[in-house]
């Protein structure tokens, strides 16, 4: 009788090991239905082209095919389940709390193989109620720790092929899945008694059998994107040199787990049981490994309860440090089943020194302020505000943003052409409603801005795309930047909609439809090298137009080469007429100069509405910093004159199309008067050089008698900026000495350059000089007074 009770008691011991867990789990799956995430919309949208015959892809008609899902294979799978008709989010939520209740079963597992099931129920329990668990739900997160924690408790049990296996899924889901792999072969190859050699036939079949499942996966990668590798670790890398985290700026990996203990702390001081726990407990896991290591010799063994899952969450947080990812609270979520083994193994020691009911007062304490921060999340999730997100307390409640940027992109699917290009900064909910080709200003769908990204340029992604469409937030809608207040960015947006959700910090999402055509600027000017100062240079500049239209904004693109780091630098760019007067409007942009790369050359672009009643003629363009004297002038633009030639106007060629108008009448002075005469030149091909005109008075004989040189049009409109067929009008004067013999004189032009004096080539015509001018009209010396 008494061995039949314990058996039935140890029975229901073991099944509450699972029973437990799958309650908690179960109960807090149904409470939380509605919780949403933007992120894991872009896997689902990988998902979702693919059940719709599009391809495994996130833009089907992208220029850059980019692997933007940290999670392939779950991708895949959530693909097959929508190709049989089933909602991709509802899917992956349902997912999301099956694979809590799993990784919390493998965590009691472990406890129970160990013989201490009161360990791996208690570990089951916490890592289940974790509050951080639940922000994991519908990423690939949960089903990922799943199958880590099976792994892991295969490989303790000996079965290196069924670990390998399990953590080649793994590997699929996500790449740091490559950590619980290392964690299974260093066991294989370390922990026990036997020599390392008899130890190698485990590791490898760890590897092969990896290998085996994640294999087939990586190959398909590869055909597909070139690398089995997503472009997210390089993405969020770049993210967070700019300064941009799922925190605060500039925080580092270390520095977000700590932020998210003080958020904890702020909602619930009695969460600091959570950290003692996790302290106690390491201490206590650390003084039995080493004291069964001492009992068999300094041979660290392989039986110590929870040993692999608290070495992958250190090696998870060592990791993520060391490649300097941008910290967000679910990146946290794979050391959970490492903690909740920390807390089992506090609680139970706790427990053990007074048995009986402390045991279970211990394990209420314990899960008391998870349970409690779960129903904060369950508050957010019924409707509740959570704090504005610059408060530490947010950190560790679900954003408000979710039901906003469905609604815009169901807007965008329903208001917008089928082939309509959006651009957005959080790329996944709102794109994948949308169901249109969109474009992040965080470098996720385009590789090559990372470096761009890397330097804080957000700004410059949309000047660079200039989607058909933008959805904006109201607040920091390019992370530091917000250009929908800018003039040019109102020339060229204007605002379609416009919808509001007070719970969320960035309403209203203002949606904007592009009125003219992309302005990009590919006309390159200047490819010289110019001295910006403090080892800095300028080594190229191009616009989106020579011809500068007042209603049409104007991009300057100047491209820098990197010296010395100087700091939080401010860039001013200004066209300025050519003689130094004014210009159009100045734009400053601040460049991160330690942000760049020893030598690293790259495009910066400076956008400008020029002023309605802006001077027509030529402008300079002006490159400095803002707190330096010293000035580079690289390339030319211009306000065209827009004038028109006189109606029958007659042509004298001079050569490569370039022609001057005939006067159409002679001109009658008298000697000793100024004459005024204006030239109208009708442009041909390019002039390499600021030609300077000459406007000669030439006696029958050919003399000389008086001559005005000097640039078109007072210098203001030089030869390098005429446009071909553009007319020029060019007023001159010209003074007639006080002794010129009365009579008729030859008005005759033509071009020099200005530093060698050749004379522009003028084509054989009747109006040519033998000097190569061009005859165009008479000046008649009369008396005076008649």
């Amino acid at each position: 009788m008494g061995r039949s009770s314990s058996k039935a008691a140890s029975s229901a011991r073991d099944a509450l090991i699972f029973a437990a867990p799958a309650v908690v789990g179960i109960v807090l799956g149904i409470l939380m239905i509605g919780l949403r995430f933007d992120d894991p919309f872009i896997t689902y949208r990988f998902a979702d082209n693919l059940a719709r015959g599009l391809g495994f892809t996130f833009n089907p008609d992208a220029p850059e095919r980019a692997l933007i899902t940290t999670a392939p294979l779950y991708a895949l799978a959530l693909g097959a389940l929508a190709a049989i008709g089933l909602d991709i989010p509802t899917s992956s939520y349902v997912l999301g709390v099956l694979g809590l209740i799993a990784t919390a079963w493998a965590l009691g597992a472990m406890g129970w193989r160990h013989g201490q099931p009161s360990q791996g129920l208690v570990a089951g329990l916490v890592f289940v109620a974790f509050p951080l668990a639940w922000l994991t739900i519908g990423f690939e997160t949960p089903l990922f720790m799943a199958l880590a924690g099976w792994a892991l408790f295969c490989a303790g049990r000996n079965r290196p092929g069924w670990a390998g296996a399990l953590a080649g899924l793994g590997l699929g889901l996500r790449g740091d899945g490559a950590l619980v792999l290392l964690i299974i072969v260093a066991r294989a190859l370390l922990l026990g008694q036997a020599g390392w050699r008899a130890r190698l036939p485990s590791a490898l079949t760890a590897l092969a059998t990896a290998s085996a499942t994640y294999g087939p996966l990586a190959i398909f990668l590869i055909a597909q994107f070139g690398s089995p590798i997503p472009t997210t670790l390089q993405t969020k890398s770049a993210q967070a040199v700019a300064g941009l985290t799922g925190f605060y700026p500039n925080t580092h990996f270390l520095e977000g787990a700590v932020l998210l203990i003080q958020a904890y702390l702020q909602h619930l001081p009695l969460f600091m049981l959570i950290p003692l726990a996790i302290g106690l407990g390491a201490y206590r896991l650390a003084w039995q490994s080493a004291d069964a290591a001492r009992a068999r010799g300094w041979h660290w063994p392989s039986d110590v309860p929870f040993l692999l899952p608290v070495a992958w969450a250190i090696l998870h947080l060592v990791g993520y440090t060391a490649l300097g990812v941008a910290p967000y609270a679910w990146y946290y979520a794979p050391m959970l089943p490492g903690l909740a083994a920390l807390i089992a193994i506090s609680i139970t020691w706790l427990a053990s020194l007074r048995p009986g009911w402390a045991t279970g007062a211990t394990i209420y304490i314990a899960l008391l302020p998870l349970l409690l921060m779960d129903m904060r999340i369950v508050d957010v999730v019924r409707g509740g505000t959570p704090p504005p997100p610059a408060e530490v307390a947010s950190k560790v409640l679900p954003e408000t943003k979710v039901d906003i940027y469905e609604r815009v992109g169901r807007w965008i699917a329903a208001n917008t052409p089928a082939t309509a290009t959006l651009g957005v900064t959080e790329l996944g909910v709102m794109s994948y409603y949308a169901k249109r080709t969109t474009y992040d200003f965080l470098g996720l769908t385009l590789p090559s801005e990372l470096p761009a990204i890397r330097r804080g340029d957000f700004v410059g992604g949309l000047l660079r795309l200039q989607p058909d469409y933008l959805a904006l937030t109201s607040i920091n809608a390019l992370y530091d930047a917000n250009p929908q207040r800018d003039d040019w960015f109102a020339a060229l947006y204007a605002p379609v909609a416009e919808l509001e959700d007070a719970r969320f910090w960035g309403s209203p999402m203002i949606i904007w439809r592009r009125v003219r055509l992309p302005i990009k600027p590919d006309v390159l000017l200047d490819e010289g090298v110019h001295e910006l100062g403090d080892g800095w240079q300028v080594t190229g500049v191009a616009v989106s137009t020579r011809e500068v239209i007042t209603t049409s904004p104007l991009i300057i693109s100047v491209r820098l080469k990197a010296g010395p780091p100087l700091g939080q630098r401010e860039l001013r760019v200004q066209p300025i007429v050519t003689q130094r007067g004014d210009g159009l409007p100045v734009r400053s942009r601040i460049i991160h100069t330690d942000r760049f790369f020893a030598g690293e050359e790259d495009w910066y672009d400076f956008p400008i509405l020029p002023y309605p009643d802006a001077r027509k003629g030529a402008y300079d363009i002006s490159i400095r910093w803002l707190d330096s004297d010293r000035e580079v002038i690289a390339g030319r633009v211009k306000v065209p004159l827009n004038a028109q030639a006189a109606p029958g106007a007659t042509w004298l060629p001079l050569s490569s199309g370039t022609s001057v108008a005939q006067l159409d009448a002679p001109i009658t002075t008298c000697p000793g008067a100024t004459v005024n005469i204006t030239l109208t030149w009708r442009a041909g091909g390019p002039f390499d050089a600021d030609y300077i005109v000459f406007l000669h008075l030439r006696a029958p004989d050919g003399q000389v008698i008086a001559q005005a040189d000097g640039p078109p049009r007072d210098g203001s409109y030089p030869p390098t900026v005429w446009s071909s067929d553009e007319i020029i009008p060019d007023p001159r004067t010209i003074e007639v000495p006080t002794n010129a013999p009365l009579g008729r004189y030859a008005i005759v032009v033509g071009l020099y350059h200005p530093q060698t004096g050749a004379r522009w080539p003028v084509d054989d015509s009747p109006a040519r000089t033998s000097d190569g001018g061009v005859r165009i009209g008479v000046l008649r010396v009369n008396p005076c007074g008649r």
